[in-house]
This record gives C-alpha cells, structure tokens and sequence, in this order.
C-alpha cells in the first residue's frame, strides 16, 4: 500500500480516538498579543490547545521563547506546533517539537500525553521512511494509560505501529497491530476503521504472496466499509482490486480497475495515489504488449516523482532555515541568559565575600578544631582496625593452620590403627572443635565482617552444620534488616554466640524435636532474637540452670539487653533475646 491514503487513514483514526493532536481550526490572534502570559492559565491552555495555521506559527514560535511562560502552557503550544508541522507535511520539525513535548511529558509523569507523542513521532518517522518510529510506536504501546482516554488513543497507535511496520516491510508486526486495529474497531461498533484496517491486512496479504487469503480479506473490508467511501479509502480499495486481479492473471482486468481509480485520483487531485496506481499498472501493461502506455505511464511517473523530489527538496530547505533561525534565536536567548547568570552570581559572589569577611575568624577557628578531632577520631578506628585484623590474620595463620595440621595426624593415626582407641577419638573430637572455635574466634573480631549480612551468613552456616545432622528442620527469618546495614564487632560477637548456644541446647536437649525456628527481627531501635523448637524441655538441671544458659544472660547483660528462657505454652522451649541495636 505505501502511502496511499496514508494521511487520510491516520488522520481518521486521530478523529476517531479523539486523538489531541489533530489539527483543529486556527487559533485566534490573541496567541501574538503580548499579554498572553498575564491571562488566565485557564484561558492559555484553550487558546494553546486551539490550533496553530501559518498565520499563527510564528506567534508561536515567539511565545515559546518566553521565560514566564509556565510549564504546562508551554508542554501544550509545543505538542500543538508539532501537529501544524505535521500538517503542512514538514516532519522533520514535527519530530523536534515531538522530541521535547515527550520529554516534558514524561518530565511530570503524564503518560498518556507522552503516549501520544509516541504515537506521532511513530507517525513522523513513517513519511520520512525511517525504521526508528517501531521504537516509538512500541514505547507509546507501554505508556498509554488503561483509562478510557487511553483506550480511545489506542487505536490510532496500533495502525501508526502498523504503517511504520508495513513501510520497512516486518510484515508480521504490521499485521499483528492492523489485526489489533481491527478488533478494537469492532468492539466498539466502529465498521468504517474495522474495513480499512482488514484493506490494510489485504495489502500485507499480497506483499507476501498469499493471494487467496488477501481476496478473502478485501471482501470481508468491502462487506464493513461499503460505498459510499471516502475519496482516500476508495482508492486504497481500488489499487488493491486491480492488484489483486493482476497477481491472479487477469491483466485487463486489472489495468481497467488501475485506469478508473487513476482517473479519480486526477480528478481530486490525489497525485501521489495516481503515481502508485500507474507504478502497479506499468507490469501489466508490459505483460500485455499494450508497450505504448506503459511506456507513457513511467514518463509521468518520472515526471511526477521529479517534481515530488522537487516539492520535498523546497521543503527540505525551508526546513533548514526554520531550524538555522531558530538556532540563531536559541543563541541570542542563551547569551542572554549567560550574561543575567553571570551578572547575579557576581552579586551574590560580593554579598558572600562580605559575609566571609565579617564570620571568617570563627568559622576557620571552628573548621581547624573539627578537622582535627576528626583526622584523631579517623586515626584511632584505623588503628584498632588494622589491629583486628593482624590478630585475625595472625589466628588464622598461625594457630588455625597449626590445628588443622594436628587434626590431620589425628586423622591419619585414626586411619591407622587397627582397633578402636577412644583416646585418639577424643583428641579428634577436640582437635575439630578447637578448630571450629578458632574460626569462631577469627570472624568476632574481623573487621571485614561488622554487617549484618556476615552475621546472617555465619547463622546459616551454623544452622546447616549443627541441626541438620540432627535431623531437624531449620525456619530462619529476618525482619526490618539489610544486610549492608554495620554493626559494632561487640554486639555481633556476641550476638552470634548466644544464638549458638541457643541452637546447640535445642539439637542437644529438645527431646522428640522435628523443627527449629529462628527470627531475627529490628523494630524499636531494639535487635531482636528468638530461637524455638516443639519438642520435650529437658529436666531442670539440663537447660534451665546450666552453665550454657549462664553464659547467654551474661552475654546479654555485657550488651544492656534481656534475654529470657523457658518453655513454650506448647510443646517446646524458647530463648528470646532483645538488645539495643
């Protein structure tokens, strides 16, 4: 199809979308009056919104160089100015004033405005025959609100979409959004769209050589949108007849259907529907040995396409005078601008130097003494961080590697002797627990470990490692907590210990056990910790009284919190610990 009927189709869906961007009648000469800016913001929006003709653009133009002008007045003149672009066929300044009416859109989150000029540069970059309107057309797809205003714009999105897709030739995209076209059309009772919209899938259908399928659609187009047609739509109809006939061989019937619609078409003045009725007549005529009017059909062909390239160069050209003036005009407004930034921060320098005179004294007394409790304060925490982790590297290094080495001659002394030696099995067993709190050790007091999610990992770690041989279920959940949040050494050394000595009781003494539930949650400034399991509490003398439990109420005690232990009201026994956090 082209761009045969390509503005007339656009435009109806526009209209029938209630698309804001149509071109409505001229706007009154009240936008060249110079008190515009001191009316109403009621009465600019009207005026703004009420349409733009080459009398009125320049006073546009103007008005959009206006610094009071506000930001909504100025979104819409912007969005107004590109559809008289559009208008009288100069895309390339329609895509600029699209480009920032969609960046001012965007700017205070109106989508459907943003949408809209989506759609348009969709639209632009079609005539310009340019592939980057799918982009656009795809992103106005994501930004159209599901309001009925939306709704209402989304037709005309979907057939933009569409012809862009149909001009760069991704046949499946085209079809797939004329088909979308097609069934919004329908659902609200509107024929007319749903007819051309199966016309355009017709042209997609003898594109890609499926004659059968696009007669059937051209009659199911002619049975929605009967006569009378529009003069656009009757042409599409028209050039799609006499293809079709030609694809299927019938070649006189084809030319007499081309010739009748080009007729028309010189009649209303439609030529560049008459240049791509002759250009799909031409074949035809060639096949027939009708040589003579082929040959006349591609003269006026490249007569007409000589003064279309003519029209487009003038247009060209115009174009980029408007641009170079409006260069010259953004020029002359930033140098202006310039000079008033450089005249008020030379005043505000003055106004600074003097208050700078009159505080400076006390304000340099104040920075020095600052600076230096500060440089201390850095001095000390880099000292007793390096500190740390000397001893850390040092334990790790040095004692960590000397038991693992005596863990593995346990090891391999165990592996040697012939029966069972139960003194061999307790230097194994304290050997790897040595070992383990060793490791213990070395994470307290790493520096590289004071946050929370190295305390989290550390938990897990020990879950894993401590109740799964036990055969219990481990439930861990943190509450209120990131694991970059710091936290002092202190607390989460011994944080952690409690939590493992919690655990160690619970795999130890929780007769009949099946789960263990831990939570570690941060509300009310406080850090707090539960650790429960459903099974038998052991006897006084094994949890309640123990050495462990003393151990976990000192520790809580060391970090100003509480720490409370005992059975559940179920089945089970509970430690819950909360400490300042």
């Amino acid at each position: 199809m082209n761009r045969i009927g390509a503005w007339l189709l656009v435009w109806a869906w526009a209209l029938a979308a209630g698309g804001a961007w149509a071109a409505p009648p001229a706007a009154p000469d009240s936008l060249a009056r110079p008190e515009f800016a001191r009316w109403p913001r009621a009465t600019q929006l009207r005026l703004a919104r009420g349409g733009i003709d080459l009398r009125t653009a320049p006073a546009v133009v103007r008005l959009l160089r206006r610094p009071d002008l506000h930001y909504a007045v100025r979104t819409e003149l912007m969005a107004t100015l590109a559809g008289h672009y559009l208008h009288e066929n100069q895309p390339s300044l329609a895509i600029i004033q699209m480009l920032q009416t969609r960046r001012r859109y965007l700017a205070v989150h109106d989508s459907l405005g943003a949408a809209i000029a989506c759609e348009w540069l969709c639209y632009s970059y079609f005539l310009l025959h340019e592939s980057t309107g799918l982009a656009y057309g795809r992103e106005a797809l994501r930004l159209v609100p599901h309001t009925e205003a939306g709704r209402q714009q989304l037709g005309g999105i979907y057939v933009n979409l569409a012809d862009c897709a149909f001009g760069v030739a991704d046949y499946p995209l085209a079809a797939q959004n004329y088909r979308k076209a097609m069934q919004l059309a329908l659902q609200r009772n509107n024929l007319r769209s749903a007819g051309m919209a199966q016309a355009n899938l017709a042209a997609v259908a003898l594109r890609q050589q499926r004659i059968a399928q696009a007669a059937a659609l051209l009659d199911s187009a002619a049975a929605f949108y009967p006569p009378p047609r529009k003069v656009g739509a009757q042409l599409v109809f028209e050039l799609l007849r006499g293809q079709l006939a030609v694809r299927r061989g019938q070649l006189a019937q084809g030319v007499a259907i081309l010739a009748a619609a080009r007729q028309q078409a010189i009649e209303t003045q439609q030529f560049r529907d008459e240049i791509e009725l002759m250009k799909a007549a031409v074949p035809a005529l060639s096949q027939l040995g009708r040589y003579r009017e082929a040959l006349a059909y591609q003269q006026r062909i490249t007569t007409m396409q000589d003064s279309v390239f003519e029209e487009s160069s003038a247009r060209h050209a115009r174009e980029l005078r408007t641009l170079y003036a409006l260069d010259q005009q953004q020029q002359r407004i930033s140098q202006l601008q310039a000079r008033t930034q450089r005249s008020d921060a030379a005043l505000r320098q003055r106004t600074l130097l003097l208050l700078a005179g009159l505080l400076g004294a006390g304000l340099m007394l104040g920075l020095v003494v600052l600076r230096q409790r500060h440089r201390h304060r850095l001095a000390s925490r880099a000292a007793a961080q390096r500190m740390r982790d000397r001893i850390a590297a040092d334990l790790h290094d040095e004692v960590g590697t000397l038991l693992a080495r005596v863990s593995m001659q346990a090891d391999v002394l165990r592996q040697t002797q012939p029966a069972e030696s139960p003194a061999l099995d307790r230097l194994l067993t304290n050997t790897r627990a040595a070992a383990g709190l060793m490791r213990d050790i070395v994470w307290g007091i790493d520096s590289q470990a004071d946050t929370t999610g190295a305390l989290l990992d550390r938990m897990r770690d020990y879950l894993d490692q401590a109740a799964g041989p036990a055969g219990l279920r481990t439930h861990l959940a943190v509450t209120g907590l990131a694991d970059d949040w710091p936290l002092a050494s202190e607390l989460r050394q011994h944080f952690f210990l409690i939590f493992k000595e919690a655990v160690t009781n619970a795999v130890r003494h929780a007769r009949g056990a099946t789960d263990l539930w831990v939570s570690l949650t941060r509300e009310a400034g406080e850090l707090r910790l539960l650790v429960r399991d459903n099974g038998q509490p052991a006897p006084p003398s094994g949890r309640s009284s123990g050495l462990g439990l003393r151990s976990m109420r000192q520790r809580a005690s060391a970090l100003q919190g509480t720490l409370l232990a005992g059975p559940t009201d179920g089945p089970g026994f509970s430690v819950a610990l909360s400490v300042p956090a």
